[in-house]
């Protein structure tokens, strides 16, 4: 594995840019349900993801990895930071509010947190690691805690699916940094495109994801998440990793629902209140006393 290095501001920078183009992708899951079952979603958006990059790759010479070990390391990637949890996010927002997933997603900073102590050499829980990640998860319960306490519990099956999503994008995370010496374009590549294979069949044998009704708004969210929420957010989620590992990278599990309340404003017209800014402060100062662990 690579050796990390202190996040700086460009890092910084990233991670924002990467939890505000994921903050769009609940929004952009729940107007998809409107014409397409969760397993669609997840395969449409992997697969034209990697069909996206596989062009890119093509027209600028990139070659995809060809050592059996490092494509092995890509698919269960590939199953665990995509093919899963996009499935398990869809499912389970259709039991639980987008604040509640928020919420439960944002529970992922932590299993990185562990999971890392035990499997890297340079990713341990220290003082600055544990204040900066719990800092940030009070930031999220900031900007959510009204919304749930509105709705009440939701449904322990959508609970679930959320947890479970948080805690295989953690170990993802994890393991990316076992394939960091690879190229990021062609290795996210092949890591999209192994997950394809499996979830276009999965989908046309659960569902039927050719929907010839399917609404206009349902199409276009299914664009955007493949190629900005996943081709290229995942391009920079690699980089991050490589460079600051996988307990800075889960914070962005944070910044997604801030983002989420911003475009609702932005685009939805929903009022923006004084929480959000506040949670978004917050976060942003988690973030920093974590920089300081590296």
């Amino acid at each position: 594995m690579n050796i990390l290095r202190r996040a700086n501001a460009f890092d910084v920078g990233k991670l924002l840019f990467v939890g505000a183009l994921w903050g769009g992708s609940f929004i952009f899951m729940s107007l998809a349900l409107e014409s397409f079952g969760p397993v669609s979603i997840a395969a449409g958006r992997i697969s034209l993801a990697a069909l996206v990059l596989l062009l890119f790759c093509a027209v600028s010479g990139r070659v995809l990895p060809r050592n059996p070990r490092d494509w092995a390391k890509m698919v269960t990637i590939g199953a665990l930071n995509s093919a899963l949890p996009f499935f398990l996010i869809s499912w389970g927002l259709q039991f639980i509010s987008v604040a509640e997933s928020a919420l439960l997603l944002a529970t992922s900073s932590f299993a990185s947190l562990i999971i890392s102590h035990f499997v890297s050499t340079d990713e341990r829980i220290n003082l600055a690691r544990a204040v900066g990640v719990s800092i940030g998860f009070f930031g999220v319960l900031v900007l959510v805690i009204t919304e749930l306490l509105e709705a009440g519990p939701g449904g322990v099956k959508g609970q679930a699916a959320v947890m479970a999503a948080g805690l295989s994008y953690s170990i993802s995370s994890v393991m990316t940094r076992r394939i960091t010496h690879l190229p990021s374009v062609p290795a996210t590549t092949a890591i999209l495109l192994s997950a394809s294979l499996y979830m276009l069949p999965l989908a046309f044998i659960l569902e039927q994801p050719v929907n010839l009704e399917a609404t206009p708004t349902a199409v276009i969210s299914i664009v955007m998440l493949g190629v900005v929420a996943t081709a290229f957010a995942y391009v920079i989620r690699l980089s991050i990793i490589r460079n600051n590992g996988a307990v800075f990278m889960a914070q962005v599990g944070y910044l997604v629902p801030v983002f989420g309340v911003l475009w609702s404003w932005l685009f939805l017209s929903e009022a923006l209140e004084l929480k959000t800014l506040i949670a978004l402060g917050t976060i942003l100062v988690g973030i920093a006393v974590t920089r300081r662990a590296n």
